[in-house]
């Protein structure tokens, strides 16, 4: 039995670095040949590390290493090569506007927050790095869910919809509506417990979908208008990084 559990792990362990040295998505087949480990046995195994979180599987059927395995190996979400080229962007926000930053991505039905600087005045903020929050309670999970998968957005807006205690409750048409605006507009706000607000944007990747939101948290006073250009600028700067080819049209 000891040897049997041996096998598996060695089995499950040869899958996550076959997949990780591939730099990206890869089938069941794939995985399979590369990794010399039976089919059978790559569809059982993958099934539970993707049920764990451990792999991350796309419409396509493709699986990459998923955001729990990050979590486990640094303490941090996922997406370090994402942190990379964010961070200069975000440096430079927070310095121009002085006000606080985060960096979030989409993990299924929650938002994980993978960077944040923290300004004097949003200093009692209580996101962490590594935080999960339900995905319609933010501005910046607004922003993910607007750009979402259409049957997780269904799953979303038609369920228990259960805000933070500082936020008015929302229905299922607000919600529509909301989402409906984030993907005109091309931004999101919500309050924060009576003294803040967060403004959010999306950020695209190479293949011109959202793969992340950057945000501002402002004082509630405070119009978000003017910060909403750099913020916007920001998220462009990041996307162009990152090879989005709408930044690239929108600066060519």
């Amino acid at each position: 039995m000891a040897d049997e559990r041996r096998s598996v792990l060695r089995r499950a362990l040869r899958i996550l670095e076959t997949v990780k040295d591939a730099g990206g998505a890869l089938s069941l087949s794939d995985i399979s040949r590369r990794s010399g480990v039976p089919l059978t046995t790559t569809f059982r195994i993958a099934a539970e590390l993707h049920e764990w979180g451990a792999l991350e599987r796309d419409d396509a059927g493709a699986y990459r290493i998923g955001l729990r395995l990050w979590e486990v190996a640094t303490g941090t979400p996922r997406s370090v090569g994402l942190q990379r080229v964010a961070l200069p962007f975000m440096l430079d926000l927070f310095e121009t506007t002085h006000r606080g930053v985060h960096l979030a991505v989409r993990e299924k039905d929650q938002v994980v927050f993978v960077e944040r600087f923290l300004s004097s005045e949003t200093a009692t903020d209580r996101t962490w790095v590594g935080g999960r929050y339900e995905l319609h309670s933010t501005a910046i999970g607004l922003v993910l869910l607007a750009h979402a998968p259409w049957d997780l957005q269904e799953e979303i807006v038609t369920g228990p919809l259960t805000m933070p205690s500082w936020s008015s409750p929302i229905t299922e048409r607000e919600l529509r509506q909301t989402l409906a605006d984030i993907r005109r507009t091309g931004y999101a706000t919500t309050p924060i417990r009576q003294e803040h607000l967060s403004v959010a944007t999306p950020i695209h990747g190479s293949k011109g979908t959202v793969v992340a939101a950057l945000s501002l948290i402002l004082p509630l006073a405070e119009s978000y208008g003017p910060r909403l250009a750099h913020l916007q600028g920001t998220a462009r700067g990041v996307s162009r990084a990152l090879g989005a080819p709408q930044a690239r049209r929108k600066d060519g």
